[in-house]
């Protein structure tokens, strides 16, 4: 069995570390940052205003998870993995529709049971699209959507919503600004037909 003599392993070792090859990164870590969608408060609405109760929230699975996600090519779909959503984005929209429903003077007023009340409605609301599209020219859109399912007196609604928004950059802090413009114009839309 030959052996390597020992001075030979200790010079192979230093020509190996001199020569470039090291153990430490040559560029610094990319940090992780995180987002929220940031919606302006609705306008003041003038009574009467609808009485919804705000059922189940869901969203897509393509867009379920913390990070950020782009749509790269026909059903390819990547998540950032250094740039996430605060909260999951379920919990992120429901809080959304909460808080912006919950406060007084608002276009909707938000209660707990629509069956107590005659003409309320119960909302239940899937998010069909948050995400940017780079498969597009330019730097690409950002896709928000969603498909509320409205329960009343008058019977079933369903709406199909969507919105998309150019992308200023290809960068998360663009998206993210894009995709709350998308979100604000598509709950003023909401808001409106809920109030027809």
């Amino acid at each position: 069995m030959n052996r390597i003599p020992r001075r030979w392993a200790a010079f192979a070792l230093i020509a190996a570390l001199g020569s470039g090859c090291t153990l430490l990164p040559e560029q610094p870590a990319v940090d992780r940052a995180w987002f929220l969608l940031e919606v302006p408060e609705a306008a003041r609405a003038e009574p009467p205003v609808p009485l919804v109760e705000l059922g189940n929230v869901r969203v897509a699975p393509a867009f379920a998870g913390k990070g950020l996600v782009y749509r790269l090519g026909p059903y390819r779909y990547e998540s950032d993995f250094y740039n996430e959503w605060f909260l999951n984005p379920r919990e992120h929209v429901e809080q959304l529709l909460r808080e912006r429903w919950a406060r007084e003077g608002g276009p909707v007023t938000l209660i707990p049971d629509a069956r107590a009340h005659p003409q309320a409605r119960q909302l239940d609301v899937l998010v069909t699209a948050l995400h940017g599209d780079l498969h597009v020219e330019g730097p690409g859109l950002a896709r928000v959507g969603l498909r509320v399912f409205a329960q009343g007196p008058a019977g079933t609604r369903f709406w199909e919503l969507e919105q998309h928004v150019e992308l200023g950059a290809r960068t998360p802090e663009a998206l993210v600004a894009a995709l709350s413009a998308g979100m604000a114009t598509l709950l003023e839309d909401l808001e409106r037909r809920l109030g027809e």
